[in-house]
């Protein structure tokens, strides 16, 4: 069943309009809630609340709304998944978030618990946030579960003993798992596979790990901070790396890590294709020459990065019929701008690929303009590093800041951040004030989350471009363009700008079913969900779960959430490899 895909604002959702008071007893809060939580009643809960589930009572992931829908539904879960009661983990300390424009905070109590499916027993956590009510009750307005592991058998975060005999599958002529595509996606879920001792092999086209990075273009660097982008267990990079870490040491440090954990790699493999049998409900994958069985299939192969999208005028007919004297490439093909110092560039698009390029142009003195089309969410780098670095520090592992931060609801994440965003846009108005003046149009109060999730991309986070167009290093043009001339664009206003070289920052075709396709053929591929945006609960449609057709699964995506809910398609295949077979729970699921 193909999901549709539904506007953050047509989600419910919201965050509460309420103060903890300067005087709040957290342990007594703690206590009450606890209690509360035993035998939860409407009444308990704000009338917005939500509840959102990872696998702990679902097997699946869903997001509850209203206080009677949540009441209910955690009342009927917690029977037939035969819960535990809810404890608070001792030791953990309450903690107040606060956000601004208005201000408003609310606690959060980290909890416990367990289920059970006939004899396997399920560890759960969780997180439940309160808030003060306008005539001083607490309440819930806001509860987060999941599941850490089966009792038993293994944890997806420890990787201390991969040479333990793999439990679930005798067979191993026979992989309980197959991954295609070895950035950090595929990595993360192979290792949580080999950290739960479930047999499984890696499949990558490029010739060694680290490839994905190693071959971008020279300057390609993250734009995050780099405790941010860590891979599971632990750190991969030092403190000695720079906070925005440049593409080689990426691809270094994804090689290193693979062989640290000794993971099953076969790099320099393009696999052909992947067919399902029904018969033997296993997947047979080969490269042309070698075949490969697996019971489930996971692709981390890009969340629609493979096809470039260029314009019409950029078309090989358009260039030939134009006689253009210059080069013309798309960004994927960009590697720098070497042999074109002091002359003429262009680069088509505004987000962050177009930025990184365009500073090169302007390094190797270029006469360089960006031709803008439409206005481009800008969000300054250190506003990013200082919101990712409250909780993605040297101070606490990222598995601990994953589980306050990527558990969220993506409606109340969304809401957290444009909040956040937009405060600090509203003190910040000469700063895009300055931008517009040098020509560049600015949305000044985009959707990041919607940017990530629906269009993949079209902002810039910016880490030093913007004074740079401020400061008429690069040059900005507006307008739509006619085609190409001899000597470079013309617009169709009549007016033309001179290139030698002209980069296409314009994007890709982000339809993953079609590239899915080639690898799992037509027909599995019109059953897929779609790999992103939210659904009418705001959950990602297919990401990380069943993604449509039997034993098939969708990884990778961006950094934190590649890394996240690795650890939950790992378990989906753990529990069915244990002899428990998946039944989500998709009553009231639309």
């Amino acid at each position: 069943m193909r999901s549709a895909l539904t506007k953050f604002d047509d989600i419910p959702g919201q965050l509460p309009e309420a103060t903890v008071p300067d005087d709040a007893d957290y342990a007594d809060i703690g206590q009450n809630i606890i209690g509360r939580l035993k035998n939860l009643h409407k009444h308990d809960l704000a009338t917005f609340a939500i509840w959102r589930d990872i696998l702990s009572f679902t097997d699946t992931f869903r997001t509850f709304h209203s206080a009677e829908n949540v009441a209910h539904t955690l009342s009927k879960l917690s029977i037939s998944r035969n819960r535990s009661e809810f404890r608070l983990v001792p030791g953990a300390e309450a903690r107040k978030v606060q956000i601004p424009d208005p201000p408003s905070s609310w606690l959060e109590f980290d909890i416990s618990f367990t289920t059970r499916d006939e004899r396997l027993v399920g560890n759960g956590a969780g997180i439940v946030s309160v808030m003060r009510a306008a005539d001083g009750a607490w309440k819930i307005w806001l509860l987060r579960t999941w599941l850490e592991s089966y009792a038993g058998h293994g944890h997806p975060d420890n990787i201390s003993t991969p040479d333990r005999v793999p439990e679930s599958n005798g067979d191993h002529s026979i992989y309980e798992a197959a991954i295609i595509g070895g950035g950090h996606g595929g990595l993360g879920v192979a290792a949580r596979l080999t950290a739960l001792n479930i047999s499984n092999i890696l499949f990558d086209n490029r010739a060694q790990i680290g490839d994905s990075w190693g071959h971008r273009y020279d300057s390609a660097k993250w734009h995050t901070i780099r405790e941010y982008g860590n891979l599971p267990f632990g750190r991969t990079f030092t403190e000695a790396d720079p906070n925005l870490l440049p593409a080689k040491r990426i691809a270094a440090a994804y090689k290193d890590w693979s062989i640290k954990y000794g993971l099953n790699i076969r790099a320099g493999t393009h696999i052909q294709d992947a067919k399902w049998d029904h018969e033997t409900e296993t997947w047979s994958i080969t490269d042309g020459n070698t075949v490969w069985k697996a019971r489930n299939l996971i692709l981390c192969i890009g969340p629609g990065a493979k096809t470039p999208v260029s314009p019409t005028w950029a078309s090989q007919e358009a260039i030939k019929a134009s006689g253009f004297q210059g080069t013309i490439i798309h960004s994927a093909n960009y590697h720098n701008p070497k042999g074109f110092e002091g002359k003429h560039g262009i680069v088509i698009g505004t987000a962050n690929t177009a930025h990184d390029v365009a500073e090169d142009m302007a390094d190797f003195k270029m006469d360089v303009t960006m031709v803008q089309r439409n206005p481009t969410f800008i969000l300054p780098g250190e506003w990013l590093a200082m919101s990712h670095g409250r909780n993605y520090n040297l101070d606490k592992p990222a598995h601990i800041a994953d589980r306050q931060e990527a558990t969220m609801p993506n409606k109340i994440s969304r809401e957290l951040v444009n909040r956040n965003i937009h405060f600090l846009v509203k003190q910040s108005s000469k700063r895009f004030d300055d931008l517009e003046k040098a020509g560049f149009k600015v949305d000044r109060f985009g959707d990041l989350l919607t940017n990530l999730s629906v269009r993949f991309g079209g902002h810039y986070i910016d880490v030093g471009s913007c004074k740079r167009i401020v400061d008429g290093e690069i040059k900005v043009r507006q307008g739509a363009i006619q085609g190409l001339t001899k000597e470079g664009l013309r617009f169709e206003d009549g007016t033309e700008l001179k290139a030698d070289l002209i980069v296409l920052a314009t994007g890709f075709d982000h339809d993953f079913r079609k590239d899915a396709a080639e690898i799992v053929g037509s027909e599995v591929a019109d059953q897929m969900d779609d790999f992103s945006g939210p659904d009418s609960e705001g959950e990602t449609r297919a990401y990380g779960k069943f993604a449509g057709h039997p034993h098939l699964y969708y990884g990778g995506g961006e950094v934190r959430t590649s890394r996240f809910y690795s650890q939950f398609i790992a378990l989906q295949i753990q529990k069915e490899s244990l002899g428990y077979p998946l039944q989500p729970y998709l009553v009231g699921r639309r």
